[in-house]
């Protein structure tokens, strides 16, 4: 496990609120030079720590404006065929394995309340009980979990760098 000190943790959460962020720009939010973050950035992808610099696509480009969360419970005897289908459909962007009441939590876009009631009554007849969700408002998404907020890290580097 390789050990991540404020400065990592600060070029991370702004990779993960923007990772197009040039060198000097990122540098620029931790107080570092350009140099000094490439090689930062080189020692976190070398230890797994960033697996990739990925886009997110706006559903709205597709005119997907219905977002939905769905529980599906599946039989030990169909999650293979269950998993496969849903890496296969491209309305689905998460699949989850739960621990709970249901097997699966899916989060998937349509363009129509038809086309996902479709869906799920597909999912009903073919996997199991399911549960549809409709989500009313995306706050944020796809952020990967850190354990400091950037304003406390952002605090304590100032302090450091003060003293």
């Amino acid at each position: 496990m390789i050990s991540l000190d404020t400065a990592d943790l600060l070029l991370l959460s702004a990779l993960r609120d923007d990772s197009r962020l040039s060198l000097r720009d990122l540098g620029a939010k931790v107080s570092m030079s350009a140099p000094a973050v490439a090689a930062r950035l080189r020692r976190l992808e070398e230890n797994h720590v960033i697996e990739a610099y990925t886009i997110a696509i706006n559903p709205g480009t597709f005119a997907l404006t219905v977002e939905a969360v769905l529980y599906v419970c599946v039989g030990i005897q169909k999650e293979a065929e269950f998993v496969s289908y849903m890496k296969k459909t491209l309305c689905v962007s998460s699949l989850y394995r739960l621990g709970a009441d249901y097997t699966y939590m899916a989060i998937a876009s349509f363009d129509s309340i038809e086309k996902l009631n479709n869906f799920a009554l597909n999912l009903e007849q073919n996997y199991g009980k399911t549960k549809v969700q409709l989500v009313l408002k995306k706050e944020f998404s796809s952020r990967a979990p850190m354990e400091l907020k950037t304003t406390e890290l952002k605090k304590e580097a100032d302090v450091k760098d003060k003293s």
